[in-house]
Formats: structure tokens, C-alpha cells, sequence
């Protein structure tokens, strides 16, 4: 009876009865990311063949229990990945989760990588509204998203300079084959320069090997309409040539007050094969997103307010709170050339090039004095302001934030017997010119022009500005690795090292700066080791030790912005050093009917710098805090069921204790925080969720906890404790003339949501009055907070064509 199940089975994964079976199969088995596209070439060893044996009879059991059910999806769901989809094999040796398209699938259309993952041991994400459209802040093990690598298709995701991972910008969720998070140990061939706290990869879904397509379409919450279409051309002939290109368009009211949100995205892809393991690729992206800003909010204005603490809907001269004044736009482009050539039956190189433009625009409200106004520190007699009460007249803040960069990723993997060796190279490129200038707006609103054109000038003609930074960053790293196996592949050891250096000037136009040009170089050695001892076919234990390092965030480091009203910086040149991590991992897994996933955590980290943001003229600029030095431990657990009788349940969890390890400096007194609970790192974390698939009814749902967060480094100041809950129910058809397999889905986001504090806008020293350790007072600043969004709906119906 197996035999046969196991036959349909096969029949069923055809491509030719079904176009999304070639990329639909999602990984049951995730190793090491390099090492995904390779094989040994010389003969498997008997602990090799149970693994693999027991990886096959894992997968073909999984489809039985599909079949059974009814029929493969036409989305690249296969209810195969334990914990529905929340937990696919992995053999790393390192802490390390993926979730797959039988999850990924089943969440809002509207989502972003990062709301996705919320659910993994160790993951905190906070988002601003529940379609997880707007940015979406996370942390990994106490660590900020800053610190956090992402990786897209081979190049790096995080804004160049803040670190800020734009995951929503750079790929619908339709198009996501998998994302990866490895919560500690980054990889060492990684192309990233901030992974300090570990490394999240996003993988795209390929082009499929049969023509067709996809459609979806999506209405819901606050009028919120999406329509997405994806062409696949199939292999071109006999060329073994394929491609797919998508595009999709989202516009919705603002989750809290006033405003609009609209999105377009174009996502492509061409492969061209040939040989065995040789190939080369085009990937596009092009991403225009625009909407208003979230007001945030402290501690007092949010007990007295709640979520109705916004920007306000109706403009009069005067009001900067104005929601016109305040929004965000985006505009991104990256193309991506990877190339993959076996040169022989042991040498093979990867190589990848890449471009991104990044256009950012920041908007806020301010008002001018035409008599009395500063720039940088000399004050202006008249700047003959049209518009004008009073002598002031209300104007637009404008921060573009214009990035341009190369980007290069090279790797020679050669195998020899059971040694695998790796030498690499990586080079980035970056070029950032950012002013701040302002328009004046008329007595109705009216603004002539958002952009660079109409804008208020001095006396003298030029434009009048309070920044005028030009940034250049270079970036070079070597990175060798060795691995080798023992004990019939039973045991494996990797080790390694990266050579980061970077360089990176900056000149400032504004007079009265501090220094005309600045520069930094930094440069560091990061060895890595890991081990890891297959003891059975489904039992692993592993150890690792590694280093990493960040660069300074945010280009304010290197300059100075002023205000419109004082003659002195509003923001100061730091003299940073760069963060530097000594992490340490044990962990041990379990793969069956039952998975489990554990490990213990260790960090040391010296020059921590916590990100956080001040407003300066309006407009929310990085500010970065030194935190001396930090000390992480805990542990993680995961737990899944392989799809049974179309159930699979999954539970994460995670224990942290993170402290501060000095006093902090603040004038010339320093603040008593040595041993205080580190900010934005909460004692404990967890999930649990159940995901029920037939093949046509499906479903999950997933509750996520997180305890209390401080938001000062005193510990005087912290956010609540919360619940959020997510639910989806949906129903597949069986093919319909063209139309393969359409369903019908339901997204409820944020079930019995209520007002609550889900994540931070800036981080301060202390909130209240404080005695230093030295005996002067040293007064207190109130950090700001994001207020999240509260029950949101989402229905779409899709079909493969």
C-alpha cells in the first residue's frame, strides 16, 4: 500500500500534470547556506545513505498524507515542512529556523518578511499596523534590527548606511520560496557588515519549468485593495532558459489617523542553465511605496491617548502636526547577476554583482521665523517668507536620502575527498548625498513642490538648508573556510576567517560645522569555528563559536544637523567605535514524526550601540547611543509535528537574560547602569501554533506572547507585556477550465487586539531624574513608542493559470 501512495504521490509532484510542482517541493532539508548547491563526489558513506534514506522517507510519507488529503497547491505549498511550515530540517551547526511556502502561503498577501518570522525562538517583530505594510521593527536575542543581517538573492538588504532591513521593499511575499534566520552564528561568507546579532535570508521563488502564471487579488480592512499577477514563460524551447516577472498594486487608508498608503512592486527573474551546476541569472526588482507617518508617542501620551494620539486630519497655519506635512516615500531598484560556473568536477565559483538606487524621502512640519532663522550658525536677517502669520510661516521639512551602490560577491569552493575549502571576496560601494530643505505651505496646505524645486532660499539665492552631507563608504572583506568530515561524515568541523575593512568620508557644507570633512576607517579580523556530531540519522548536537562586527550606524555620526532657531548643532559628531560580538552556541536537534530544535546562547559584545532617532527640525533622524559593553545568555526551543492526519502543530520558546555590563557616561557624571536589564530584550518570548491542510480546507493559527521591555538604559522606563494572535481559514477548489486549483482565503490579523505599546521610535538614558554615581542630578528624557494597529481582515482569491 505505501508502494503505491508513494507512485500517486510522484505522479502528483509532475510538472507536467501541475506547472508549480518543479519549485513547489519546500525544503525538508536547510543546511549551511553554501553549501545548499553542492554534493560530495566521492562515495557516500553509510551514515550518509540512513540520513538521506531517512530524508526521503520523511518527504514521501509527508505527500502520502497529501494525497491523501487531495492535491498538490498551484502556490508552492506541499505539507511537507514540520509545524506547518514553521520548521524545516536543518544540519548547520548553528541556531538556525526556516519557514517555507506551506507557511508563507498562508499569511496576509500584504505582509513583509519580518512580520513572518515572529513566531521562531528568539524573534520579536512590532509593526505599526497589522497588514505589517508600514516598516517593521524587529530584534533577534535582545539585539536590534541594526545589528541583524539580511540577505536577498546574494546581496545585502539593510539600508547601506542605518541598517534598516526595507524587506517589504524588495520582494512581495507571493514570490518568497523561504526565509532563513540564523539567530546567533552568522555565516561566514555572508555579505553583510552588521550581523552581530545573526542573519535572516530571504529566498525567491524560481522561475517554473512549465508556462503559466498566478493571480491574486485581495480587499479588506481600512479599504484596503491589492491586486497581484505573476507570468512564468516555462523553459524557452530546449534553451533551458526560464524566467517569471510579477507586479503588484496595493493602496489602503492608514491604519491609525489620517492618510493613504499606496505600493507598486515589480519583481523578475531569468535563469539560464547549461552543464552540470552551471548557471547564470538576472533578478530585478523595483519597488515606489508612499504613505503617511505613524505619530509616536511617549509613555504619558500614550495612558492618556491611547491609539487616538495621531497626526491630525484638518491643516491651519501654524499646525506642524499636521498628517500632509509628515509622510515617508521610497523608491528602490536592485538588479542582481548571479553567476555559477562549475569550472571541474571539484572547483566551482560563484559570482555576484549587483546595483541598488535607493531614493528615500523623509517629511515633517516646521515653522520659520522670516527674521531671526539659522543657517548652520549664522542668522539670517530676512528670508522674505511668503505666507506668513505673525512673522512665521509654516513649512515643509524635506530629508532625501538619495544611495547608489555596487555591490560584489565572489567565492571558489573547491572539494577535495571529505575537505571542502573556500576563499572569497566581497566589495561594496556606496555614494549618499543628503540635504534638508524646506517648502513653504500656503494658508490651505498647499505645498508648490515635494521634491527639490520651489524651495525656500536666502537672501543670496541659494537654497536654504540646516543639512548638506556628502557621504562615501567603501567596503572590502577576504574571507577563507575550511570543512572537514570525520567518522563517515558522522562528524563535521568548520573553521574560518573573515577580514573586514572599511572606509568611509564624509563633508559637511553647513558652516559652523565642527569639522568641514571627517572620516573613519575600521578594520577586523572575525574567526569562526563550529562542530557538529550526527549521531543518528534524526539526532544532531553541535557547537559553535564566533565573532562579528558592526560599523557605526547612521551618517549623523560623521556630521552635524542644525536647527532652524540656535546657532549650534542639533546633533553632534560621535567619535564611535565599531561593535565587536564574541557569541557562543550549543545546540541539539531531533528530526521525526516529532521535531525538536534546543540550544543554549552566550554574547559578549563590546561598544554596544543601541539605534534609537531624535527629531531634529521635524524629521526622525538615527541617533545612536554607546552602551558600553553587554552581556547576552539564555535558551531556545522549538517543537514541531510533521503533518499528521493534516494537523501540524508548533511551539518556540525563549529565555533571556541580557544586562548592561558599565556605567554610562552622561555630561561629565556617569549613570549607575552596570548590571541593569539591557533595553528592547525581554525575559521571555514564546509561540504556539496549529496549521490543519487537506488538501482543500486549510488553516492556522498562531499566538505569540512577549513579556515587558525596558526602553531606558535605568531600567526606570519599559513597554507592557503583550498577546497577538493571527488566523487564516481558506479553501481550495479543485481546476476550473483554465484556472488551476483556485482558492479562497481569510486573514484575521491581530485577533482581540487591544491598545497596546508593540515596539520603540527611540530609546533614552533614563526617564526620570536620575542621581549619577558621581552625585549630580541628571534629568531624564522620555523615549517614544509605537503604538500597534488593531484587528484587520484580509480575504483573497487566487488561482494558477
Amino acid at each position: 500500500m505505501r508502494k503505491a501512495v508513494g507512485r500517486v504521490a510522484i505522479l502528483l509532484a509532475s510538472p507536467v500534470l501541475f506547472p508549480d510542482a518543479g519549485e513547489a517541493r519546500a525544503p525538508q532539508h536547510v543546511s549551511s547556506d553554501r553549501h545548499v548547491a553542492h554534493t560530495e563526489n566521492t562515495k557516500p558513506s553509510k551514515a550518509a545513505v540512513e540520513l538521506k534514506h531517512n530524508q526521503r522517507f520523511t518527504a514521501t510519507e509527508a505527500e502520502a498524507v497529501e494525497v491523501r488529503g487531495g492535491m498538490r497547491t498551484a502556490n508552492g505549498v506541499t505539507n511537507t515542512t514540520p509545524g506547518g511550515g514553521l520548521m524545516a530540517r536543518q544540519t548547520a551547526a548553528r541556531s538556525q529556523s526556516t519557514i517555507t511556502r506551506d507557511f508563507i502561503a498562508k499569511q496576509s498577501p500584504t505582509g513583509n518578511a519580518i512580520a513572518m518570522i515572529s513566531a521562531l525562538p528568539g524573534v520579536i517583530s512590532a509593526s505599526t499596523d497589522p497588514l505589517g505594510q508600514s516598516n517593521t521593527a524587529m530584534s533577534i536575542r535582545g539585539l536590534q534590527q541594526a545589528e541583524i543581517g539580511f540577505v536577498y538573492e546574494g546581496i545585502p538588504l539593510n539600508d547601506s548606511i542605518n541598517y534598516t532591513p526595507y524587506t517589504q521593499a524588495m520582494v512581495d511575499t507571493d514570490n518568497i520560496q523561504s526565509v532563513t534566520v540564523a539567530q546567533g552564528a552568522p555565516d561566514i561568507g555572508a555579505p553583510v557588515y552588521n550581523d552581530v546579532g545573526g542573519l535572516v535570508t530571504v529566498a525567491l521563488r524560481d522561475p517554473l519549468e512549465k508556462r503559466g502564471g498566478n493571480v491574486d487579488f485581495s480587499f479588506g480592512s481600512k479599504a484596503l485593495q491589492r491586486e497581484f499577477i505573476r507570468l512564468d514563460s516555462g523553459e524557452i524551447g530546449h534553451s533551458r532558459v526560464k524566467a517569471f516577472a510579477s507586479f503588484s498594486s496595493t493602496t489602503n487608508d492608514q491604519w491609525r489617523g489620517s492618510g493613504k498608503f499606496r505600493k507598486y512592486h515589480v519583481d523578475s527573474k531569468i535563469i539560464k542553465e547549461w552543464g552540470s551546476g552551471s548557471s547564470a541569472g538576472l533578478t530585478f526588482s523595483y519597488d515606489n511605496w508612499q504613505q503617511a507617518s505613524y505619530r509616536p508617542m511617549t509613555m504619558a501620551q500614550w495612558r492618556q491617548y491611547g491609539n487616538s494620539f495621531n497626526y491630525t486630519k484638518e491643516y491651519y497655519p501654524g499646525n506642524t502636526n499636521w498628517v500632509g506635512l509628515h509622510l515617508y516615500q521610497r523608491r528602490s531598484t536592485a538588479i542582481i547577476a548571479p553567476v555559477k560556473l562549475k569550472l571541474s568536477e571539484h572547483v566551482s565559483l560563484d559570482v555576484t554583482p549587483a546595483y541598488m538606487n535607493y531614493s528615500e524621502f523623509y517629511y515633517g512640519g516646521v515653522t520659520l521665523k522670516n527674521r531671526g532663522s539659522y543657517f548652520g550658525d549664522q542668522q539670517i536677517a530676512d528670508l522674505n517668507l511668503p505666507y506668513q502669520t505673525n512673522g512665521v510661516t509654516t513649512a515643509s521639512s524635506i530629508n532625501p536620502v538619495p544611495q547608489k551602490s555596487g555591490f560584489l560577491n565572489a567565492a571558489l569552493t573547491w572539494k577535495a575527498g571529505r575537505n571542502t575549502f573556500r576563499a572569497g571576496y566581497i566589495y561594496n560601494y556606496i555614494a549618499l548625498e543628503e540635504p534638508i530643505y524646506y517648502a513653504a505651505v500656503n494658508y490651505t496646505g498647499g505645498i508648490a513642490n515635494n521634491y527639490s524645486k520651489y524651495m525656500i532660499t536666502m537672501p543670496d539665492g541659494r537654497q536654504y538648508r540646516t543639512l548638506d552631507m556628502n557621504f562615501k563608504h567603501q567596503m572590502n572583506e577576504l574571507f577563507i573556510d575550511d570543512t572537514l568530515k570525520f567518522l563517515d561524515d558522522k562528524i563535521t568541523v568548520e573553521a574560518g576567517l573573515r577580514y573586514l575593512m572599511i572606509s568611509r568620508w564624509n563633508t559637511n557644507l553647513i558652516p559652523g560645522a565642527t569639522r568641514y570633512k571627517v572620516g573613519a576607517s575600521y578594520a577586523q579580523p572575525l574567526p569562526q569555528v563550529s562542530i557538529s556530531y550526527q549521531i543518528t540519522p534524526h539526532d544532531q548536537i553541535y557547537i559553535d563559536g564566533t565573532t562579528a562586527y558592526r560599523a557605526p550606524a547612521s551618517v549623523q555620526v560623521y556630521g552635524e544637523v542644525f536647527s532652524t532657531t540656535s546657532p549650534t548643532p542639533a546633533s553632534r559628531q560621535a567619535s564611535l567605535k565599531g561593535e565587536y560580538s564574541i557569541g557562543e552556541e550549543i545546540g541539539y536537534r531531533h528530526y521525526g514524526l516529532v521535531n525538536l530544535s534546543v540550544s543554549l546562547f552566550n554574547y559578549n559584545i563590546t561598544n554596544n550601540q543601541i539605534t534609537s532617532s531624535q527629531y531634529i527640525n521635524g524629521i526622525p533622524l538615527p541617533s545612536p547611543i554607546e552602551a558600553g559593553g553587554k552581556t547576552s545568555r539564555g535558551a531556545q526551543a522549538e517543537i514541531g509535528l510533521r503533518p499528521w492526519r493534516h494537523w501540524s502543530p508548533y511551539v518556540s520558546a525563549q529565555y533571556l537574560h541580557a544586562t548592561t555590563d558599565n556605567n554610562i557616561a552622561s555630561g561629565l557624571d556617569y549613570l549607575p547602569t552596570k548590571g541593569k536589564i539591557a533595553v528592547q530584550s525581554p525575559e521571555f518570548s514564546a509561540a504556539a501554533g496549529i496549521s490543519y491542510d487537506d488538501g482543500h480546507i486549510f488553516g492556522n493559527f498562531v499566538f505569540n506572547y512577549v513579556s515587558s521591555q525596558y526602553s531606558t538604559l535605568m531600567d526606570d522606563e519599559k513597554i507592557p507585556g503583550y498577546e497577538t494572535a493571527n488566523m487564516t481559514l481558506g479553501y481550495r477548489m479543485r481546476s476550473i477550465g483554465f484556472a488551476q486549483h483556485p482558492q479562497i482565503q481569510l486573514n484575521v490579523i491581530n485577533i482581540g487586539a487591544k491598545n497596546y505599546l508593540s515596539g520603540f521610535q527611540s530609546i533614552s538614558n533614563n526617564a526620570k531624574a536620575t542621581r549619577g554615581v558621581y552625585g549630580t542630578t541628571i534629568a531624564g528624557s522620555s523615549p517614544l513608542y509605537l503604538s500597534a494597529g488593531g484587528v484587520a481582515a484580509v480575504a483573497s482569491l487566487s488561482t494558477a493559470f
